[in-house]
This record gives C-alpha cells, structure tokens and sequence, in this order.
C-alpha cells in the first residue's frame, strides 16, 4: 500500500514532466489528469489511515453513531430480538465523502474549532474536487481544461488540506 507521501511525490513527478513536456508545445493532458488524481488520492489516504487509527481506539472512546460513522457503516435501530429498542451497526456499507471525513475528524478531535469551510483553502479545495470528479464521473456533454498550474495549486491544495488535519489533530504539520 502507498502512503500518502508517495502518491504526492508521484503527483509532483507527473506534473515535473508535464512542465518539461509543456515547453515543446506538446499535449500534456496524459500527465496533468493523473497528477490531479494521484494529489486527490493523497488527501483521501491520510484521512482514510487517520480514521482507521481511531477505529483501533476502545470502543467507549466514541459514540456508536460516531463509530459507524468512522467505519462507514450504516447505524440500525432493532426492532425484534433481544436488541429490541436499540441501535447497532450493519455491516451494510455507507460511504461518506472525504469531506465530510474531515468535517468529523475537525469537530471530534481538533482542540479549538476550526473553521474548515472559510477562506482560500476551502475554495480551492472545492476547485480542486469539481475538477476531480470531472474527470472521474465524465459525461458526454461536460467539457473541461486543465492547465498546469491549476494542477500545481491542486497538488498544494491536497498538501493544504493535510496540513490543516494534521496541525488541527496532532498539533504539528506534516513534513513533505
């Protein structure tokens, strides 16, 4: 399994050669796509290992709508049984957007509140993902373009974002 470092170095690796390419007027399209993915990918592997850490953690440590919430399970209410009157957890999956990760991990476990969804860094994160799921969800009549140094704010975007987790969790950022 990569970690999230790597899927950034691979990131700045593609967009590196697109910039060499780039300077011959060559069509760079083939390394700018996945060097979006690749910072996408980032951002999505640091939450994703961040929260299976905290699923290791005691069961007490969070509520049960917490903890499948944290496990992307759907929570039940039992109606028959001996668990008649209370919840549980499926083992049905109910997967949640990344952002919606980081809003959980940030009202859970930052120190102060953070405001997430203010400022440069939630528009370009925001940026960043509608061209993301343009290019993962395409459709015959959307039309896009990707120039170089969106990417470039895209990869500095995902490196933002973990940033932000990691000083609002940890108390420290992350070296790159």
């Amino acid at each position: 399994m990569l970690s999230f470092r790597e899927y950034l170095e691979y990131s700045e690796k593609h967009l590196k050669k697109a910039g060499e390419i780039h300077k011959s007027k060559n069509n760079i399209e083939w390394l700018l796509i996945p060097s979006i993915l690749l910072s996408w990918i980032a951002i999505e592997s640091f939450v994703n290992n961040m929260i299976d850490d905290f699923n290791q953690l005691p069961n007490d440590i969070f509520e049960l709508h917490e903890r499948a919430f944290l496990l992307e399970k759907k929570l039940k209410f039992s109606d028959s049984g001996d668990t008649v009157g209370n919840f549980y957890i499926d083992k049905t999956d109910e997967y949640k957007r990344i952002e919606d990760k980081i809003f959980f991990l940030i009202a859970k476990l930052s120190k102060g509140k953070k405001k997430i969804k203010q400022g440069k860094l939630w528009q370009g994160f925001k940026k960043f993902k509608e061209t993301r799921d343009k290019i993962v969800h395409p459709k015959k009549n959307m039309e896009y373009s990707i120039r170089i140094n969106e990417v470039e704010e895209f990869l500095n975007c995902s490196k933002e974002i973990i940033n932000f987790i990691s000083e609002n969790i940890w108390g420290k950022p992350v070296d790159f």
